[in-house]
């Protein structure tokens, strides 16, 4: 069978399912009984108590990004991300235990060390959070380094110019990819100096498109150039209900799970849920140091050109307005072959990448119901008529629009 009509096969294989069957089939979130993780603790509060629940349930966005196909390729060894937030419980959390590092404390003195807050945690576990026994939960890239480093107060809140010394300090560390979860409504002259720095010593700078959900305005840095944005979806890859409309947030580029996540947070071995665009940007930040690791030749622009290229998406001439170029793909994000890179990425004789077997199609399966019952008939015959199309040309990978900056 060529490999058009095997890409078409497979479009229709997984639209079928999608139409038959029923949306409460549909894929589930994470356990509703964990405890939510908190963004900010107000003053006076006491900080964020251990997790004393866990799931032994396979998230549902390690099982929606097909992680472990993307394992049986590299597992971000090599590479260092940092996670500019609100610091790590590196002593407590076993799922961090060899994973993360305490970095500086640019807020304050003295070491990242603790949390109080838990997010910078929670965020750290999603990046490279190991499993543990009877957890299935793990990291992105459960194999990469993690530099925690605090750029807020003890109650979760920061400024430009204190995201500006976290950039700064993870660059002087050396990072590869800098998360960067946080936001604020502007940018300081140093913030911006500050990104300008790390993309000029080749980190990838991510960041969270709308931090607060709220939709009132652009956020730094993800509004900075060269900052990749990221919003958040659900399961099903439906967007996340939001307190404002979203008209004036920043544009993303890409889009990752951050809805009901399941992961680590302080205090010990138990579990917590989280959301957000924040969470979102941890998941493809930890894609990021997948494609750094498999691929260490690639530079910032190059290893965020790839993402983009290989996001499950559309193929629009524009980043879409709630999903930017689509959602993140690590599988095809490191195993795909980009002519563009004219082997500047590859290893040496390298031309592709060997695809790993492919996993249970339950989670895509599962995914296309909810898009189906979310959009009606009107996206199904859109679908029809424009992707399956293209679907045959392109052996079901999304393709570059030829009006998308190549550089």
């Amino acid at each position: 069978m060529s490999r058009g009509l095997a890409g078409a096969a497979l479009a229709a294989a997984l639209l079928i399912p999608a139409l038959a069957a029923p949306a409460a089939a549909g894929p589930r979130e994470d356990s509703s009984s964990l405890p939510q993780i908190p963004s900010t603790v107000p003053e006076g509060q006491k900080c964020t108590p251990a997790s004393k629940k866990s799931s032994s349930q396979l998230p549902w966005a390690q099982g929606f990004l097909d992680l472990e196909r993307a394992w049986q390729l590299t597992r971000g060894a090599g590479v260092t991300v940092a996670v500019v937030d609100t610091g790590a419980d590196t002593e407590h959390v076993p799922a961090l235990a060899g994973r993360v590092e305490a970095g500086p404390d640019v807020a304050g003195s003295g070491s990242a060390e603790g949390d109080c807050v838990g997010h910078g945690t929670f965020l750290a576990g999603i990046v490279a959070g190991r499993q543990l026994k009877g957890v299935r939960m793990a990291g992105v890239a459960p194999e990469a380094r993690v530099l925690a480093i605090r750029a807020t107060d003890k109650q979760g809140g920061t400024t430009p110019d204190l995201l500006a010394k976290g950039v700064r300090a993870a660059t002087d560390a050396g990072a590869r990819v800098i998360d960067v979860p946080l936001g604020t409504e502007s940018a300081s002259a140093d913030l911006k100096a500050a990104v300008s720095a790390a993309q000029a010593k080749g980190a990838l700078v991510v960041a969270a498109a709308d931090p607060s959900g709220s939709g009132k305005g652009p956020s730094y840095p993800a509004e900075l150039p060269g900052v990749m944005a990221v919003s958040s979806v659900g399961p099903g890859g439906a967007p996340p209900q939001r307190n404002g409309q979203g008209a004036g947030a920043s544009t993303p580029e890409l889009s990752a799970p951050g809805v009901s996540v399941a992961g680590p947070g302080p205090g010990g071995a138990g579990q917590f849920t989280g959301g957000g665009d924040g969470v979102a940007s941890a998941f493809v930040a930890g894609a990021a140091a997948l494609v750094a690791s498999y691929h260490p030749r690639l530079t910032g622009p190059e290893i965020a050109r790839r993402l983009d290229a290989t996001a499950n998406g559309t193929g629009a001439a524009a980043p879409d307005p709630v999903f930017g170029w689509g959602t993140v793909d690590p599988v095809h994000a490191v195993s795909a072959t980009l002519t563009e890179e004219h082997g500047a990425g590859t290893r040496t004789g390298e031309t592709a990448a060997a695809m790993p077997p492919a996993a249970s199609s339950a989670p895509r399966h599962q995914a296309l119901t909810i898009a189906a019952a979310a959009g009606g008939t009107i996206l199904l015959v859109a679908f029809a008529a424009a992707v399956l199309p293209r679907a045959r040309r392109r052996a079901w990978r999304p393709g570059l629009p030829t009006n998308r900056p190549t550089g």
